[in-house]
């Protein structure tokens, strides 16, 4: 009978607590359906302003002309740049850009990591209507050619730093293995004094060597933007074509529609952009879609300062910080890893009173990540988003000092996801047990999730707003195919697979789960199994090679990692695996400077299948391997992907299969240790 009193208590907390959390979430669904509202309306006023044929990126600059030529907006390493400043340099290379050749719709590769010759060449290219195509500088040879071959670019530019790799890439560096790339008109290397002018291969096998220092002085109509100057570029045109990795071969060139570029100007409108004027650090790469879109464009927008650093450094991030009076700062989830595990800052004992930001903006952060992050560094506000190179919409969860909602990456409350007033560009569908295909009811249409169900994410392409991002180049057209839905939910509807696994919870919590197919994500960056495995079997000593994602997230991690299950030809010589291990110990530089993989491309884990006559399925049972050589390989593997992704690097017991770790970038393949599995197992391995 004692008991009653607290029970009755406890049901009445609970009510309480589901009434208050109802309350909440109608709140938040309110506040997202304004935005949505918003947004359109704020497109409408573009598509008024704009026309048919005004829709450069470079607008992004010339909104605020006249207004703010004396404010701070660039800052890269001690250099800073006002808007008047940026506006006249950047039109000192665009004319000198025009003067060359380079025109509207003239496709321009770049290949130039964070600096000012990044920022300042980008909107040059953009002012004259050019379509910039910035390549991942950490690819070379192949990967290098091929997207430089599919975007069709017609010009070409890059730095003392990177000159030599793009050489020897283009085949100007005199190498007998590589043929000078077709197609491009012109190689020229561009300098604003932030890279030493030493190289190997002889500057003279450019095209052109421009230094802004001897470029035409400036005049006051370079920094204007006149409408009757303005290169002619429609909504649906290509802005910029953006490269990712899909989940076959080589990477793909993905379009930027101008009219998604010019809609990121709508990130003025939110608060975390004009609550005070922002001072956004960004250490991402500029190459990247989420660095060059999530933030730039508002921070611009709203007379903000825009801080580069050359690249991502645990040791120099809260340096950097309080050195140029960051208050905002872009970031993925790895980055936040590596900041929340790294030993304290001897000078500041109190990691909170180190830095003056205020808001960490980005996406893939772990809810552990999360939450040390505020705990530790005391940041009040952390906006989690989600969305995709392809993606015509994203999300986010905007969180300001508390805990509701850590580790998602929105909520969509009952009036969210109604179909009367709620969202209408993001769906999870139901797929298949391998998650690969979706699932369709008998009249022919995909069905929704459930809650709490693991499904894969589209987005919806309805003209005029939400417009597809179309691949470029051979096979574009088929690749772009490969990523649409139709009739998803009645009879001529329209969908993009973003290629991700998302969830939605009962309290309408959107959770980000993994990446779909044959990818893994490793520093940002999806990667192509397919490619992974090509450069492997380029090695002479691979007879096969099959790569999937071994997902971390279990064990404390963020994301995934890399795993190759490899089978090796003979060596004749050493039978005691003494060659193996060797062979092992150097793949890693091999794969590098041999396969063209970027350094982050390179799987963590290599299996290495030992064939004994037989091929061990571990979903099959023992069968016989009676197929000879590299077809009994490629069949042997196909069947082993799903039951080698699901042991992860814990192989079972009685397996004779060779496992091998890189414990860190450049230290090559070694034998996973038992000690080094159990760090693994228990969260604490540093990756």
């Amino acid at each position: 009978m004692v008991l009653l009193p607290a029970l009755a208590t406890a049901a009445g907390a609970t009510v309480a607590a589901r009434w208050l959390d109802k309350r909440y979430a109608i709140s938040t669904d309110l506040e997202q359906i304004r935005g949505m509202r918003q947004m359109r309306d704020f497109y409408m006023k573009l598509a008024s302003e704009h026309g048919d044929d005004d829709w450069s990126f470079y607008h992004v600059l010339h909104s605020t002309y006249g207004t703010n030529d004396l404010k701070e907006a660039f800052v890269f390493e001690d250099r800073s740049w006002t808007y008047g400043e940026l506006r006249g340099e950047i039109g000192r290379l665009a004319e000198t850009f025009r003067s060359i050749g380079i025109g509207n719709r003239t496709v321009v590769g770049m290949y130039v990591n964070n600096s000012v010759e990044f920022i300042v060449s980008w909107f040059a290219l953009y002012k004259l209507g050019a379509i910039p195509a910035p390549v991942n500088t950490a690819v070379t040879r192949d990967p290098f050619r091929h997207c430089l071959t599919i975007s069709a670019a017609e010009y070409f530019i890059t730095t003392y730093e990177l000159w030599d790799a793009a050489a020897r890439s283009l085949g100007l560096a005199d190498e007998a293995d590589v043929g000078r790339l077709p197609g491009l008109k012109s190689v020229i290397i561009y300098d604003y004094d932030s890279y030493p002018k030493s190289t190997t291969v002889p500057l003279i096998n450019a095209d052109a060597v421009l230094a802004q220092s001897t470029l035409p002085p400036f005049v006051p109509s370079m920094a204007d933007f006149p409408k009757q100057d303005r290169p002619k570029i429609g909504q649906g045109d290509a802005s910029c074509y953006l490269f990712t990795s899909g989940t076959t071969g080589m990477p793909k060139a993905a379009v930027w529609p101008a009219a998604y570029s010019l809609m990121t100007l709508a990130n003025k409108r939110w608060p975390y952009m004009h609550d005070e004027p922002r001072r956004f650090y960004i250490c991402m790469p500029m190459f990247h879609g989420s660095a060059a879109f999530a933030c730039l464009p508002g921070t611009f927008a709203n007379s903000g300062t825009v801080i580069l650093a050359r690249r991502f450094s645990v040791s120099r991030f809260w340096h950097d910080c309080r050195h140029y009076n960051a208050n905002s700062v872009l970031y993925i989830g790895e980055m936040i890893r590596y900041l929340v595990q790294a030993p304290p800052d001897p000078h500041f004992p109190d990691p909170k009173t180190m830095h003056n930001v205020k808001i960490c903006y980005g996406l893939g952060l772990s809810p552990h990540a999360w939450k040390t992050l505020r705990e530790k560094f005391g940041i009040p506000w952390i906006i989690e988003y989600y969305s995709a190179s392809e993606a015509p919409t994203s999300i986010l969860n905007s969180n300001k000092s508390n805990d509701e909602g850590v580790g998602y990456v929105a909520r969509w409350g009952p009036l969210m996801r109604s179909k009367w007033f709620g969202q209408d560009g993001l769906y999870i569908l139901k797929t298949d047990p391998e998650m690969t295909e979706p699932i369709r009811n008998k009249a022919g249409f995909c069905v929704q999730a459930d809650l709490g169900e693991k499904g894969e994410a589209i987005a919806r392409i309805e003209s005029p707003l939400r417009r597809s991002h179309d691949y470029v180049g051979e096979s574009g057209e088929e690749a772009t195919r490969k990523k649409m839905l139709h009739d998803v939910f009645k009879k001529g509807d329209l969908f993009v697979r973003l290629g991700d696994s998302l969830s939605i919870n009962k309290r309408g919590w959107v959770k980000f789960h993994d990446r779909l197919g044959d990818t893994f994500r490793a520093k940002g960056h999806n990667i192509s199994t397919t490619e992974v495995e090509i450069a492997f079997t380029k090695h002479p000593r691979v007879l096969g090679a099959n790569v999937y994602a071994i997902p971390m997230n279990e064990f404390g991690y963020e994301g995934q990692l890399g795993c190759a299950a490899i089978s090796l030809k003979s060596s004749g010589a050493d039978p005691t695996g003494t060659d193996e291990a060797t062979l092992l110990a150097e793949l890693e530089q091999w794969l590098v400077e041999k396969g063209g993989l970027p350094t982050y491309g390179v799987p963590r884990f290599v299996r290495v299948i030992v064939d004994e006559g037989e091929a061990t399925t571990h979903d099959e049972g023992r069968r016989k391997g009676d197929i000879p050589g590299a077809e009994r390989v490629s069949i042997i593997m196909k069947k082993l992907k799903t039951g080698l992704r699901r042991e992860g690097f814990n192989m079972p017991p009685r397996c004779n299969d060779r496992m091998y770790f890189i414990d860190r970038e450049g230290n090559g393949f070694k034998p996973l240790t038992e000690e080094m599995k159990q760090l693994l197992l228990s969260g604490k391995a540093k990756l």
